[in-house]
């Protein structure tokens, strides 16, 4: 079953859509601002997302640009839901991406329309992709990256992160994560553009849920990414001091982790 994520802010029209989307065969979810949504794509891999373009919080213009962060071959079909009818406007979001756009107020039979429309168009895509690639395997989802409390690891090396941040809320990709330091009940994540974020996650969340065998806990308010290491200074027998590309500081590896950190990089 097809999977469609609707990010519009106006209840009874989003309610509506939905009704009728699942009524023909399709399983949706709603969002009704942009950050739901942002974290609703990681969450729920849909196949297609309708987006209004404003929206509380980040608009539907930063959606797609965020969107496209994700980097697999295939990704959602977007298709703006907008009352905006001015060329600029339009011609803003196909520069930037996005499929197809519906103009409100709209029928269901156009709805259902234009959908049934842009998944037609991307299965002869993929099939054409398929086969002047026969070697080639798309991936048209990534690796869940949802962030819960079970004990199994939910993140990967080829995950993404959607942080809700006031100032920037955006998607992250775990690779280009560096360092992760921490402060009481909370942590901060370095990324390699220079972004940090304030967390309210302990360290043992992180440890628990990112891959171990790519990120080390060298310190007990430290997490590293092993990838990003550049060098290792030793400072006694027992202690070493290494310097993370990307990161300014060099960090400390405890007496505590000093075996763990040789095991690993032995």
């Amino acid at each position: 079953m097809k999977k469609i994520l609707i990010i519009e802010d106006n209840y009874d029209l989003a309610q509506n859509m939905m009704l009728f989307l699942r009524e023909n065969n399709y399983d949706v979810r709603i969002s009704y601002t942009g950050n739901e949504g942002l974290r609703e794509i990681i969450n729920f891999k849909p196949d297609m997302i309708l987006c209004d373009i404003m929206l509380p919080g980040i608009d539907g213009y930063k959606i797609l640009s965020e969107l496209k962060k994700i980097d697999t071959i295939v990704l959602p079909i977007l298709i703006y839901i907008t009352a905006r009818t001015q060329r600029s406007d339009l011609r803003k979001g196909m520069n930037l991406g996005a499929d197809d756009y519906i103009t409100k107020p709209f029928t269901f039979d156009e709805l259902l329309s234009s959908v049934e429309a842009q998944f037609k168009k991307r299965t002869q895509y993929l099939t054409s992709l398929k086969h002047n690639n026969s070697n080639l395997e798309i991936p048209l989802k990534t690796k869940r990256s949802k962030v819960s409390l079970s004990k199994t690891k939910t993140l990967t090396h080829k995950s993404f992160l959607f942080v809700d941040n006031k100032k920037n809320p955006g998607i992250h990709a775990i690779k280009d994560l560096i360092v992760i330091r921490s402060f009481k009940d909370y942590t901060i994540l370095f990324f390699v553009d220079g972004k940090k974020f304030l967390l309210r996650k302990q360290m043992n969340y992180w440890e628990s849920h990112l891959p171990s065998d790519e990120f080390i806990r060298i310190h007990r308010q430290t997490l590293i990414n092993l990838n990003y290491i550049d060098k290792i200074e030793k400072l006694s027998s027992n202690r070493f001091s290494i310097i993370l590309k990307g990161y300014n500081h060099p960090v400390e590896v405890s007496q505590r982790y000093s075996k763990k950190i040789r095991k690993v990089l032995v």
